[in-house]
């Protein structure tokens, strides 16, 4: 049986805000699962069946300040300025953009015991955390607390004031079933409206919609392979197979969590088929949930 660790208010600076090679802003659902079987390795170095094991992880956004200058319409990202090479130029470096944020993180875990020994292991997970991890390859400056919830509203609850992050690719395969392409199916949920309307006087009013309600983002959720696994030279790990990849990138949906019913529904898992590598959530949501989802 799951139980639930809720780390709450975690503090990041400068994590990396380039989730895919055309999207920038809240970091990768693979950010969030590394970070879940980061702590898991730490905590269970030798993963032992009958220890603590993550599943899935659940994501609540409470603040987010991306590290960028907004000019009218346009952004271009902050960007570090390294010291001077010898020559009197600056470094080859490949920038990222950077992003500070508080969220709080709900992980699955199996194996959690109860008592003393539960005691020892959210204290482990307060030392790992404070001390060897990073998130999204930001530093994680202070949090506030870790806590077994529960798997209903009450656990909920402890994620508010918050947005929780939904997988939303549904609204992407209908879209491509009526004959859009992928990529004009993702841009035509983001994309604002802008059109004037006179009225009898002859005055002009604009009005800005979108063609579907909700905050929804691109979101970057997965890898598909390029190419077979092989040898490849200069890797980091010479023992490990190889192959190349290209992100994949999704609609997401930011919701206040009291619209839902049980913690389950936020945890995003891991789920291999074929050549793809995905972040998924496998959730039931209820019809009254759909309708106010849809508006």
């Amino acid at each position: 049986m799951s139980n639930y660790l809720l780390l709450k208010g975690l503090r990041v600076q400068n994590a990396n805000a380039l989730s895919s090679p055309f999207t920038f802003g809240f970091p990768a659902v693979t950010a969030f699962l590394g970070f879940g079987h980061a702590l898991q390795r730490f905590i269970n170095p030798e993963s032992k069946e009958d220890q603590f094991l993550v599943a899935g992880v659940g994501v609540s956004s409470h603040q987010f300040e991306m590290q960028d200058y907004q000019e009218g319409y346009s952004r271009m990202l902050k960007l570090t300025a390294n010291p001077l090479n010898e020559k009197g130029e600056r470094p080859s470096f490949v920038e990222e953009g950077r992003c500070h944020m508080v969220l709080s993180l709900v992980l699955e875990v199996e194996n959690v015991l109860s008592g003393r020994d539960q005691d020892r292991l959210l204290e482990s997970i307060r030392t790992v955390i404070q001390h060897r991890l990073k998130l999204a390859g930001g530093d994680i400056l202070d949090f506030d607390d870790i806590t077994v919830v529960t798997d209903d509203r009450t656990g909920l609850m402890q994620l508010m004031p918050g947005y929780v992050l939904l997988d939303r690719r549904s609204y992407m395969l209908e879209a491509m079933e009526s004959g859009q392409d992928a990529l004009d199916a993702l841009y035509s949920y983001l994309q604002i409206h802008t059109f004037s309307e006179q009225d009898e006087g002859g005055n002009v009013h604009w009005r800005s919609a979108k063609s579907h309600t909700g905050w929804l983002v691109p979101i970057a959720s997965g890898f598909h392979a390029l190419s077979a696994l092989g040898e490849a030279q200069q890797t980091r790990d010479l023992n490990t197979p190889h192959c190349f990849a290209e992100s994949i990138v999704t609609l997401g949906e930011f919701i206040m969590p009291h619209r839902l019913e049980s913690l389950s529904e936020i945890i995003w898992r891991y789920r291999k088929q074929g050549d793809l590598y995905l972040c998924t959530q496998e959730q039931t949501v209820t019809q009254e949930n759909k309708e106010s989802t849809n508006g």
